[in-house]
């Protein structure tokens, strides 16, 4: 007699089997590559973040001041990636944030950041330009707890996902930005908290929220606050599985002349030009 119990349970042993061969696959061809590349190039002067790299000047990887900043960020408490695993190795797009800031911290105006988490990029950010120096304000927009689950569209079951890395962070976050009296964190949903803050100009803008719709509210809410010469980093911008983002931010662009440069990084960067 045919049991369907007894059959739904082998199937998913068998889907179950065919997943942990296509991760084995996975696997061996990342490293078939590897060996490939290290036969054919030698030692990769960056391997991080998915993104390989060679005879490639990366001395900021050893600059003391960057080096304190970056450790300031990743020891956030983040509890992402790897289960245990601290350090998620994401240098190239710090060292990307740092300079932003640094440039921007000439400018008149706030820094504002749209997806803080822990601070993982906002707190070296901090650090590596001597922000309590500055007078700026830092404006550090989240849920503290994730992405809001309505706010997801069916293009982005990437976010579902990620959403089981995080947790409430809010009293972490406070904890870690304690050191800088003028960096203000304005929990919940954007767009609802962005005209919370009496925001009058933006020198720096970073929208890492990980889906399209409160990150295109963002754009559009801050874009003229933003001085010129101001920078507006988008973390997502190039990743595969990520289109819908770097299509809603494109079509913004577009309509003030302008366009989003694709980082190797997968970061997306704009720069506001002269009036």
């Amino acid at each position: 007699m045919f049991n369907l119990l007894t059959w739904a349970r082998d199937l998913l042993g068998t889907r179950e089997l065919l997943n942990q061969l296509e991760e084995r696959d996975a696997k061996i061809s990342d490293l078939e590559s590897k060996i490939y590349d290290l036969t054919r190039y030698g030692n990769p002067t960056y391997d991080a973040d998915h993104m390989r790299l060679w005879n490639k000047n990366v001395s900021f990887m050893r600059d003391p001041l960057f080096r304190k900043a970056y450790n300031i960020g990743i020891n956030s408490d983040h509890g992402l990636g790897i289960p245990g695993a601290i350090d998620i190795h994401i240098e190239y797009r710090i060292a990307v944030c740092c300079w932003a800031a640094w440039h921007c911290r000439q400018l008149a105006g706030d820094f504002v950041e749209c997806g803080t988490n822990t601070g993982i990029m906002s707190l070296a950010i901090c650090d590596y330009i001597d922000f309590n120096a500055t007078k700026k304000n830092f404006y550090l927009f989240d849920t503290y707890e994730g992405i809001p689950l309505e706010q997801i569209t069916e293009a982005e079951s990437h976010a579902l996902q990620q959403n089981a890395a995080y947790r409430d962070c809010f009293d972490i976050a406070k904890k870690n930005f304690s050191p800088y009296p003028r960096a203000n964190l304005v929990k919940g949903k954007v767009p609802d908290t962005l005209s919370v803050p009496d925001i009058d100009k933006v020198c720096y803008l970073m929208i890492d929220m990980n889906i399209a719709a409160p990150e295109r509210a963002a754009l559009e809410f801050f874009w003229d606050k933003i001085v010129p010469g101001g920078i507006v980093l988008f973390d997502d911008y190039g990743w595969a599985g990520y289109e819908a983002q770097k299509e809603a931010h494109d079509k913004f662009a577009m309509t003030k002349g302008l366009q989003i440069f694709n980082l190797p990084t997968s970061q997306g960067m704009l720069i506001k030009p002269p009036k």
